[in-house]
């Protein structure tokens, strides 16, 4: 398929390096390999100007750089990957240039790459300070390393950072949780995300939770770690501005939240998505393929997937409904029968001119997904 021409303004690229797999982890990552790195990113570059050569043209305002681990990359690889996006940046708009990075590959010299090449906001993947915890999840770091790993940042002078924690973990004590939260604010982010653990199909953890070892957190514990987070996140000062993101007044994901409310956007990578006009793509989670192909100037295989109307106003509700703004009324009339009664059941309310999800709506927010896509 054909993309038609378009001014690109969000980008993701997927680094799927990883120096180990977590056990509830089911994206697709590999080991860190350097010759691999080297020959993905001369890949990305060709991947680009495949698109550019199809009449996309790109003016970056957000740009997030996921994976895997893309902090594992060597600094002269993250340079490289700064020069590659560099001639793509807007420069009319303030640009959010994201990069996920896990404790223990946060250095100095890194820290140095990223900055120089324009990354301004840093996400670190904490997930918890609780030791058996963090080995029941397969992580390889330790509550000090996070600590030390935001030290290192604040020194380098990273001034939007963002932490990630995990809730309803398997066998997490409610005061473990509450240290987990309390150790995050000492730190001071600007942003924290919280999320539901969910044991994906096929994980190591997903095969142990099947055995009963450990025995999944009830509803009601999860839901209790996910009330107690709302409390103390907000009592400190962050707007919880989607179901799982809290953050300081103007440190929002700007990236997510373009994607969230339907907005367009390329992803370069093996496993990466897109989402352009009434067209929406996933490169085939597969590097050798990915390389072999781009390797031979040709693009990368790919699954399609047409976007109706009616599919894209509901993702855009759904989506929608999770921000805390909501949905504007006016773009999902179709759904009205729908939202009533949901809002019947105190789930949604019409606040205005937006449709939003109420605090039960929230703990139910799958619930209430589903019973939308039930009835489209």
């Amino acid at each position: 398929m054909r993309v038609a021409p378009h001014s690109i303004n969000s980008l993701y690229i997927h680094l799927p390096f990883c120096d180990g797999r977590c056990r509830y982890c089911a994206f697709y990552s590999i080991l860190y390999d350097a010759s691999l790195a080297d020959r993905l990113l001369r890949a990305l570059a060709v991947e680009l100007a495949l698109w550019q050569e199809q009449g996309l043209g790109f003016n970056l305002e957000t740009i997030y750089l996921g994976g895997g681990t893309p902090s594992l990359l060597t600094p002269l690889q993250l340079q490289g990957l700064g020069r590659l996006l560099a001639p793509h940046l807007a420069r009319d708009v303030a640009l959010e240039w994201s990069v996920e990075m896990n404790p223990g590959s946060v250095t100095p010299a890194r820290l140095a790459a990223l900055l120089e090449g324009g990354v301004n906001r840093f996400s670190l993947g904490a997930q918890s300070f609780g030791e058996p915890v963090l080995r029941l999840l397969g992580r390889r770091h330790s509550a000090a390393d996070i600590t030390r790993s935001v030290a290192i940042m604040r020194r380098a002078g990273v001034a939007n950072l963002a932490l990630d924690l995990m809730a309803g973990i398997p066998g997490c004590a409610p005061d473990t949780w509450q240290h987990s939260l309390s150790a995050a604010l000492a730190l001071n982010p600007q942003h924290i995300s919280v999320y539901a653990l969910t044991a994906e199909e096929g994980t190591q953890l997903q095969r142990a939770m099947a055995r009963g070892q450990p025995v999944p957190q009830s509803d009601a514990e999860q839901l209790a770690e996910l009330d107690l987070a709302e409390n103390l996140l907000t009592a400190a000062g962050y707007a919880r501005y989607e179901i799982s993101n809290y953050a300081r007044a103007g440190f929002s994901c700007r990236h997510h939240c373009a994607c969230w409310r339907g907005g367009e956007y390329i992803g370069l990578g093996p496993a990466a998505a897109s989402h352009v006009g009434d067209l929406r793509w996933t490169n085939a989670a597969d590097l050798p393929a990915y390389l072999e192909a781009l390797e031979n100037q040709q693009p990368p295989p790919r699954s399609w997937d047409p976007l109706t109307p009616e599919i894209k106003t509901l993702e855009r509700l759904i989506c929608g409904l999770r921000m805390s703004a909501g949905v504007e009324a006016a773009l999902v009339t179709d759904y009205v029968p729908a939202l009533q009664s949901l809002c019947g059941q105190g789930l949604v309310e019409l606040n205005g001119t937006h449709w939003r999800l109420t605090p039960r709506g929230r703990q139910l927010a799958d619930y209430v997904a589903v019973e939308l896509m039930v009835t489209s």
